[in-house]
């Protein structure tokens, strides 16, 4: 309002020096005066504020409204795999070897006013029927820093599945976090509270049904939980450490759980989660590393008949190294382990390492990332089916 006033005022002045010639020091003093009387203003308007709150009323100030915005994103793959026989998949789940669209996804999103966003995501990977993805509100409130998020989004816990896709140093998440925490999304109210700069807690109440079509509805009426804390306790030139604490509980019935493959449908989980970064800027490293462990109970399979579980437990370790004479290109390297059934069954054990690279053509907006991985599956005897990956990102 202030500069607005004022421009005004020099283009006043400036149209009367056509029929009088002003002087510099009097449009100087004409200046001062015109601030001064902006500035009183502003005094009288926040003591009339005042006085309305104290007396009941609120006072909404104008918010600003933004435009909707179209993203987009196609990832091209190509997947090479030993000894995968016709209609099998990879160990990433794509359809056999060779070229494949891995993801298409287009997002809609934007903000109503300063308080309001919204965001719908639709996806159409490896060629499936187009889907929603994602189709939630956000809302942040004035006076306290809260927020909240509606509809059907992430589970909030895992910090590595939280990471966008697109900027991920591998193909993909490591197999601890693709296996045993909730990497899917679910329809429920998610609460984040942020006292500090560094410090945020979230949680969240969803219908533990996942995403798909046929399970949107929370059909037992039993839900999911999720707490997590997210802080960053050391952040300057030289290091940046984030970590990440969670803890999920309540029953899911997701179709790709863990335990699916032990004929449990549904279970109750009481899921620790426990992820970290650690970023030691002069010298161009990152690390990335996480424990998980679940303690199911109350499983059941399709029928309602109770399955007899293990304790699920894996983790993972990764890095990232900035190649200082080769702009733009990283070297990553990662172990992770899972025993999605422990004291139990070790058919189902895996532990995967990998070692690849991305670089960043234009930033992430388009990149390449290759990995080798070899892949030690257990399934009662050894595979082969180590898998190697070369993908393109474009961001639009």
């Amino acid at each position: 309002m202030r500069k607005s006033l004022l421009a005004l005022s020099l283009v006043l002045l400036s149209s009367q020096g056509f029929a009088k010639e002003v002087s510099n020091e009097e449009i100087l003093q004409k200046l001062q005066q015109l601030e001064q009387r902006v500035s009183q203003l502003e005094e009288e308007n926040k003591k009339l504020r005042s006085l309305l709150r104290k007396s009941g009323y609120t006072v909404t100030p104008r918010k600003r409204t933004e435009k909707l915005q179209v993203d987009g994103r196609v990832l091209f793959r190509f997947s090479q795999s030993e000894d995968l026989d016709e209609g099998e998949k990879t160990i990433y789940g794509d359809p056999g070897n060779g070229f494949i669209i891995r993801k298409a996804r287009v997002k809609f999103h934007g903000k109503l006013n300063d308080n309001t966003g919204y965001m719908i995501h639709i996806r159409a990977d490896r060629g499936s029927n187009v889907e929603l993805w994602d189709a939630y509100i956000d809302y942040k409130f004035d006076s306290i820093p809260l927020s909240l998020r509606m509809g059907q989004f992430k589970v909030p816990l895992s910090m590595s599945y939280l990471k966008s896709g697109t900027t991920l140093w591998f193909p993909e998440r490591p197999v601890a976090v693709n296996k045993i925490a909730p990497v899917w999304r679910d329809v429920g109210i998610a609460a984040t509270y942020a006292p500090l700069k560094n410090l945020r807690f979230t949680t969240s109440i969803l219908n533990g049904e996942g995403w798909s079509s046929d399970k949107i509805y929370n059909k037992d009426k039993k839900y999911l939980y999720t707490f997590a804390v997210d802080t960053v306790p050391v952040n300057n030139e030289d290091f940046r450490w984030r970590v990440r604490a969670g803890y999920e509980t309540g029953y899911d019935r997701y179709s790709k759980l863990v335990y699916k493959a032990y004929g449990a449908s549904v279970v109750k989980r009481n899921l620790f989660d426990v992820e970290t970064r650690l970023d030691i800027k002069p010298l161009g490293l990152a690390f990335e590393g996480g424990y998980l462990y679940d303690n199911p109970t109350d499983a059941k399979d399709s029928s309602g008949n109770p399955v007899n579980l293990g304790n699920a437990k894996g983790f993972y370790i990764q890095g990232d190294y900035e190649v200082p004479a080769i702009k733009n290109l990283h070297l990553v390297g990662r172990y992770s382990w899972l025993d999605p059934n422990d004291d139990v069954d070790d058919s189902n054990d895996v532990d995967y390492t990998s070692l690849g690279f991305y670089y960043l053509i234009n930033s992430w907006q388009a990149a390449i990332r290759s990995a080798y991985v070899w892949a030690n599956e257990r399934h009662g005897e050894e595979k082969a089916n180590n898998l190697f990956v070369t993908e393109f990102q474009l961001l639009f």
